[in-house]
């Protein structure tokens, strides 16, 4: 019998605290198990404190300290890959100098993936009003900002997206659609751990007319391909610390 993956899905975000609770961790357990496949073994890992969402910067910065002890901990407890479960992708270029196996991010797979369905892609973003500097930040640094057509608000908080699959879908869809019509994007991309575990995404491409990326399984796929194929990160871009180092953080985080 092969052996399977071992992938240790990090939230981000402290939901389970939230009134959403334990009914919301179960569904989506139930959904990453549909998402998973056979070759892999998923894991939840989540924080003791945070954010319950991140739709800022000291939100995202908030949430990097119990991402990097649990990415310390899964080295050590013998996972093979990890994943941040959040769409900026917070501690993942740190957590990647602190342990050897591959660490990847729920935007990073997702724009990865969009670049091979189409030549430009928007992202569906929570929220109101216009986007700030920060939404942009992931797609440059990445070297996705000449395929980026655009980023569209659904004027939903990521709370209440969790909240509603019905209107959260009406909310994307039609947001999708002028995504396509006015910013010319050939693919969307769904740009919240939200929005992606309703698994909308055949509802959204058949209402819009062009193919929808959910990060979820985008990231799953990409964390199995990498274990499989005996690819972790550079260490010439990430080089490690010292393991006496690692030890002193990890002390620190406890």
């Amino acid at each position: 019998m092969t052996k399977r993956i071992r992938v240790q899905y990090q939230f981000a975000t402290a939901k389970h605290l939230s009134e959403l609770g334990k009914d919301l961790i179960e569904f989506r357990k139930k959904m990453l198990k549909k998402w998973s496949g056979p070759d892999l073994l998923v894991d939840l890992y989540l924080p003791r404190f945070g954010p319950q969402s991140v739709e800022s910067r000291v939100e995202a910065a908030l949430t990097v300290p119990e991402f990097l002890r649990g990415a310390i901990e899964a080295e050590r407890n013998g996972y093979d890959v990890i994943i941040v479960s959040c769409f900026s992708d917070p501690g993942m270029e740190a957590a990647r100098e602190l342990v050897s196996i591959p660490v990847i991010g729920s935007g990073i797979c997702a724009m990865t993936l969009a670049t091979l369905m189409g030549s430009r892609f928007s992202i569906i973003a929570p929220g109101s009003g216009a986007v700030s500097s920060r939404g942009y930040e992931n797609p440059k640094k990445y070297g996705f900002n000449q395929n980026l057509s655009s980023i569209r608000r659904v004027g939903m908080s990521v709370m209440d997206l969790a909240k509603d699959r019905t209107l959260s879908l009406k909310k994307i869809i039609e947001v999708g659609k002028l995504a396509v019509s006015e910013d010319k994007a050939d693919t969307l991309i769904l740009g919240c751990m939200s929005m992606a575990f309703h698994d909308v995404t055949e509802e959204i491409s058949s209402g819009v007319g062009v193919p929808v990326i959910n990060p979820i399984p985008a990231s799953l796929y990409l964390a199995e391909c990498l274990v499989k194929s005996n690819l972790s990160h550079s260490y010439t871009a990430y080089p490690k610390l010292s393991s006496q180092k690692i030890n002193q953080i990890y002390d620190s985080l406890k």
